[in-house]
């Protein structure tokens, strides 16, 4: 090599730390996205036309009933007691939220009922019931 002669370069590119952070992300992401979910795991009902409501304001308190008819209260891994539940939905209105209530597909009205009174009991004015939208095919 002479001075003043330019170099050649080697052209390859290096991709093996780009795969190391691709992988890292999507291990990120696998581990995250469980976690996204609000409320107990339940089989939500069908619905043609679900309405997604994207109202200002803080977080709604997710309540889900399961199809045995024990409820859970956002993702406790035990189900609420009546009392509870009476004191998340107390809590809830003086913090001007929303609650909504995810009920299982399978859960008989009897269960959901007694949660709809407490409801009413807590003076909650705004409840929304959850419902998976059907696509049109």
């Amino acid at each position: 090599m002479r001075l003043g002669e330019p170099t050649r370069m080697n052209a390859a590119i290096n991709v093996t730390p780009l795969v190391d952070v691709v992988l890292v992300l999507l291990i990120i992401f696998m581990v995250i996205t469980p976690m996204l979910q609000r409320g107990k795991s339940v089989d939500l009902p069908k619905a043609r036309h679900a309405v997604q409501n994207k109202a200002p304001g803080p977080d709604p308190l997710f309540i889900s009933i399961t199809k045995d008819g024990a409820a859970y209260i956002e993702s406790d891994k035990t189900p609420a007691t009546p009392e509870q539940l009476t004191g998340a939905m107390r809590d809830a209105v003086a913090a001007s939220k929303r609650v909504m209530l995810k009920a299982d597909g399978q859960t008989e009205y009897s269960h959901v009922r007694p949660v709809l009174d407490r409801a009413s009991k807590a003076k909650l004015k705004n409840i929304q019931l959850a419902a998976e939208e059907l696509k049109n095919k």
